[in-house]
């Protein structure tokens, strides 16, 4: 796995992390709305990983 999809993957679980705790926190919403930048975040890295002329 290379470094910058390793970066995307990181966010990715950071953020399902700071979901999961929102949701314990009882702030629901706010964590229905951070859950989906999950795959937000993967579609983003995988795009930009696949344009990379590199």
């Amino acid at each position: 796995m290379g470094a910058g999809k390793a970066v995307y993957i990181g966010a990715t679980l950071i953020s399902i992390l700071i979901s999961i705790s929102l949701y314990r926190s009882d702030r629901q919403n706010l964590a229905i709305f951070v859950g989906l930048w999950a795959p937000t975040i993967l579609n983003l890295g995988q795009t930009l990983i696949d344009d990379d002329p590199s």
